[in-house]
């Protein structure tokens, strides 16, 4: 007999096949749902466990003002439960990369603890090499530089072993496991991302900070964890203060003898250089002097060499002369001769003459050379006779050549003379070029060795200048060096860590939430499913119990074919949804983030939990439904129910309403109210598909709007400009004659990174100053959450933004304080709470910071509005190539970064409409084939009076029309519920989002769930087509 129960129930599956899958398909929903949700935060942590081990992420960070030296870090290693302490430097610095100047965190690379991850790249080999952010940097990067900025203190830059850095590959570390990468005093007061480097790349010779890794082995985030940490804490602030008061004295002997020999070698070293300065100077006179004689002595030679041509062309004049001169005594010589053979009488007389004109001739020309002719000539007496005169005369023409041979020979002497005067002339304008030359580069050398002189003046005095003031410093610093301060901090002060702590409790309080509705309508479902099924085998209970089986066996068939179909459907679910949902949370969670891929985790205790809930659900209405016919006996059960009496519904006391309806239209409004079950089973079914919808449609509404909202209605300025330090009236002029390029207006302000201090925690909040008389509007609208204008601080006055100000409680007229990481304060009264939904802001007039911090604010910041039709990147570049600018950020670049981060927040909202989608579909469907099948009898008659297939469709179909909008207009309500619960989980830090749901999210919703329903329809309507007419008669009992 009992195998002809199972044989029976399995048939029955068969036959209502239909029935079966939807108990299975809302059952797997909701399992999934809350299985896939619950799950995902034990595998978001078993992740982020298994990454942080990876990793070995600290459990103490301790720090040191006079830092720590090797010695003492290996005295740390040596403390009890120590599996590893490593030192560390870090330092905040400007660097140019890409064009952009940026704050980054510089680190030293260690090894057993913060290990990095290698994304793309190798790690760095020598002091030159880092690795960088791949939060910040692609692959691209790889093989280019990063250079220290010049607008670098000359201290900071002090600490590095270099000046530029070769990048060989991009990492992720644990200490920036989320998006945030903290903030600084430098630049606009964010640091926007990490390098890494080897020790070697760092210049100092003590470590910053150590970290410290137990040997432990607690659960991520656990209160054992917590406990061990904290009954750890005072012992190792005492050690910390022990060594940072040991390394106190040892810092302050080595800055006192490094001072004294610092002294000393400076008055060494001015001894030195004055010496060498001296002899140098002494070196320049004495060539002043060699160089002032030599133009003189070159100056006398030039002088005499001046009047040395026109002697020489004088004497060449002179021999020229006398050439011609011996030229005409040679002819009348041989005039002579002729004349001396013509005869005696006449030749005496002719050669008288001639002898005499010869005579006189060659005296003049040649001086001493005719003083014996002449003087033979002018003393003689008359020729005795003609013979002797003649003989005289030949003799005298003899002595006149002899003469004239002399005087010739006389003239080729002077002609060599002249010739070697001038041979000697050139060589001495040649020296004269020469000595010149020579003098022109001593003078050169001269001119030199003076600059040479002055430049190492100027250099030694701006050392010896230098050198006084690092003594002085020192000396002034010694005299302030004060006890050290140090810090032992745990985890909980990482930003990444905690976040994601609370982050991941985000979807465990959402999954607290949302099954709730799924299991609701699973047990809806079942409820309506078995209550229709055992009120249809009314007939077949009672013959079953007429036969003999037990009251047991009976409810074990209908319990199994439930219970059947929620188990399986729960083994589905819990498979599908804790693989499914885990990984598209975590791919949206991947936009603050960055671990290693999702750890699957199946958790035994969840699948029980799951499997009792579904049963339940499941066997458990269906013995409520089962017991109440078994109490009835047989006979009872096998005649049919007794019809309920039928009863007006409430439009039939509208006449004027209910008189215009057609006959169907009567029935279906008759069928809608008269069946309150089926009414409310539908009802709520199909409010949750709504509610859902609102839910989902609400978060995009709420999270994707906050970006365009942020930079266009709160911060307007266009661009904003960060300069390397504080402006200057040059800097200002400069910006405001951009105006031709497209700057419209512009404002400088200072930005400033502080801790807002609440009663229980701070939080990080970036402080804007402006000054009083500058007009904020056009840059920044400051409103409240409500849209009422706020004015922009007076005098002692804070604007706070809203969500920081909620997280700490603080409300309008409170006094705030502001602490900076000096410790100096600020106390403020809040003058308002301003709308704001990305960072964290406070506004502050210049006057208030001046006036508490006892110094002028650092206007290192230019807000910059666009004029119309002017490209912002263009004009930005322009703006780049300014003075002293370190960075130029486009509104509309971070806008659009932004809303990238945000977007994969579609995918949720797309998972959230599919699960609603199929919640729609299955208690449609199950709800729709549960009428079709009971109103078999009733469909096939209406048909048999003539009704058309369309008008018998739009009969069954419009009962669930009007269910279906009834339950989506409850569902809206529902929905503003439920998306604000979920909204206040949803809590992320530095990020407001703006709770709203868009009257188009409201039209969405409800004409999707009517979308869901005609689909629903179109699948049943084969069934209803599918019934025949004479169906009608086999209904009768």
């Amino acid at each position: 007999m009992r195998s002809m129960i199972w044989k029976s129930t399995f048939r029955e599956i068969k036959e209502s096949l239909g029935r079966f899958l939807a108990i299975l398909a809302i059952v797997a929903l909701g399992v999934g749902f809350f299985a896939g949700l619950k799950v995902t935060q034990p595998a978001m942590l078993k992740t982020a466990q298994r990454y942080f081990d990876k990793t070995a992420l600290y459990d103490y960070r301790l720090i040191s003002t006079v830092g720590f030296s090797e010695d003492e870090v290996e005295t740390i290693k040596k403390q009890k439960d120590v599996k590893a302490a490593e030192g560390a430097v870090t330092f905040d610095i400007i660097c140019e990369s890409g064009g952009k100047e940026r704050v980054l965190k510089m680190h030293s690379i260690t090894e057993d603890v913060n290990r990095l991850v290698l994304v793309d790249g190798e790690l760095p080999e020598n002091a030159g090499e880092c690795v960088v952010d791949s939060n910040l940097y692609g692959a691209s990067m790889i093989g280019k530089t990063i250079k220290l900025s010049d607008g670098n203190d000359e201290d900071d830059l002090e600490h590095f072993s270099n000046r530029e850095y070769k990048i060989t590959g991009i990492v992720q570390s644990p200490l920036y496991s989320q998006f945030e990468r903290g903030s600084t005093s430098l630049g606009n007061g964010r640091v926007s991302g990490f390098v890494y480097l080897l020790p070697e790349g760092f210049a100092d010779d003590y470590y910053t900070e150590v970290y410290v890794k137990f040997a432990c082995d607690f659960p991520l985030y656990s209160e054992e964890y917590d406990a061990y940490i904290e009954q750890k804490q005072d012992a190792w602030e005492a050690l910390t203060e022990d060594l940072a008061a040991e390394r106190y004295q040892t810092v302050r002997s080595e800055a006192e003898t490094k001072l004294a020999d610092g002294k000393k070698k400076l008055a060494e070293k001015k001894e030195e250089t004055k010496s060498q300065l001296d002899d140098a100077k002494k070196q320049l006179e004495d060539a002043k002097s060699q160089i002032e004689d030599g133009e003189k002595q070159l100056a006398d030679a030039k002088k005499k060499l001046e009047y040395a041509p026109d002697e020489l062309e004088k004497k060449e004049a002179e021999l020229t002369e006398a050439e011609k001169a011996i030229q005409e005594k040679e002819t009348q010589l041989d005039q002579a001769e002729v004349a001396l053979g013509i005869g005696y009488a006449q030749g005496v007389g002719q050669i008288q003459k001639a002898l005499n004109g010869i005579s006189e001739g060659l005296f003049s020309e040649n001086g001493d050379q005719g003083n014996g002719a002449a003087g033979s000539f002018s003393s003689g007496d008359a020729l005795a006779d003609a013979g002797s005169q003649i003989a005289d005369a030949k003799a005298q023409i003899a002595d006149g050549r002899a003469q004239i041979a002399e005087a010739q020979k006389q003239i080729e002497s002077g002609k060599s003379a002249i010739a070697k005067a001038k041979k000697q002339l050139e060589e001495s304008k040649t020296q004269i070029a020469e000595k010149e030359a020579e003098l022109s580069d001593a003078k050169t050398q001269y001119e030199d060795g003076k600059k040479e002189y002055e430049d190492g003046l100027s250099t030694y005095n701006e050392e010896i200048k230098k050198a006084e003031k690092k003594i002085s410093d020192g000396e002034k610093t010694l005299k302030e060096l004060k006890d050290p301060d140090t810090y032992v901090l745990g985890r909980d002060t990482n930003v990444g860590y905690v976040c994601f702590e609370s982050d991941s409790g985000i979807v465990d309080g959402v999954a607290d939430v949302f099954p709730i509705f799924f299991f609701l309508v699973a047990a809806l479902v079942c409820v309506t499913t078995m209550n229709r099924m055992v009120e249809e085998q009314r007939t077949q209970i009672g013959v079953l119990k007429a036969l003999g089986y037990s009251e047991h066996t009976i409810m074990a068939k209908y319990m199994f074919y439930s219970g059947s179909a929620a188990l399986t459907g729960c083994v589905a679910g819990f498979a599908l949804g804790t693989f499914l949902f885990p990984k598209v949370i975590w791919y949206a969670y991947g936009m603050l983030y960055k671990m290693d891929s999702l750890v699957y985790v199946f958790d035994w205790k969840l699948a029980v939990i799951s499997v009792t809930v579904s049963l339940l659900c499941s066997i458990g209405t269906t013995f409520v439904s089962v017991r109440r016919e078994l109490t009835e006996v047989a006979a009872e059960l096998m005649r049919p129910k007794t019809p309920k009496a039928g009863k007006r519904v409430f439009l039939e006391y509208i006449p004027f309403v209910w008189k215009r309806l057609k006959f169907l239209q009567k029935v279906s409004m008759r069928n809608i109210f008269r069946y309150k079950k089926r009414f409310f089973m539908m009802v709520a079914g199909i409010s949750g598909c709504s509610a859902l919808l609102v839910t989902g449609f609400g978060v995009r509404d709420s999270v994707t709007g906050i970006v365009t909202q942020q930079y266009t209605q709160i911060q307007t300025y266009d661009i904003g400009v960060t300069y390397s330090s504080s402006v200057t009236p040059e800097q200002k002029s400069e910006l405001e004659s951009k105006e031709q390029d497209g700057v419209e207006k512009s404002v400088f302000v200072a930005e400033k990174s502080m801790d807002l201090v609440g009663s229980e925690k701070t939080k990080s909040v970036s402080l804007i100053i402006a000054d009083p008389d500058s007009d904020m509007t056009p840059f920044v609208n400051l409103h409240t959450e409500k849209g009422v204008p706020i004015t922009f601080p007076k005098k002692g006055e804070a604007v706070i933004s809203a969500k920081v100000a909620d997280e700490l409680g603080i409300k309008t007229g409170d006094t705030v304080t502001l602490q900076d990481s000096d410790m100096k304060t600020i106390s403020v009264t809040v003058s308002g709470l301003c709308e704001n939904f990305v960072y964290n802001y406070v506004y502050l007039s210049a006057d208030t910071y001046e006036e508490q911090m006892k110094t002028e604010p650092e206007y290192k910041n230019a807000f910059v509005c666009v004029s119309e039709g002017t490209d912002a990147h263009l004009l930005g570049t322009s703006l780049m190539a300014m003075s002293d600018v370190a960075a130029v950020n486009i509104s509309q670049d971070d806008m659009e970064r932004f809303s990238s981060m945000m977007g994969s927040m579609d995918l949720i909202v797309v998972v959230i409409i599919l699960c609603a989608a199929g919640l729609a579909f299955i208690v449609l469907y199950n709800l729709t084939n549960i009428n079709i099948t009971e109103r078999v009898c009733e469909i096939a008659t209406i048909e048999v009076l003539g009704f058309y297939e369309n008008e018998t469709a739009a009969y069954v179909f419009r009962e669930n029309t009007i269910l279906t909008f009834l339950g989506a207009l409850a569902g809206l309500v529902l929905g503003v519920f439920l998306h604000r619960f979920v909204m206040s989980q949803i809590v992320v830090d530095m990020v407001a989002f703006d709770v709203h749901v868009k009257p188009v999210s409201f039209v969405y919703s409800v004409v999707l769930t009517l979308v869901f329903t005609w689909f629903v329809d179109r699948l049943m309507r084969k069934k209803i087509d599918a019934i025949s007419m004479t169906e009608s008669l086999k209904s009768v009992d």
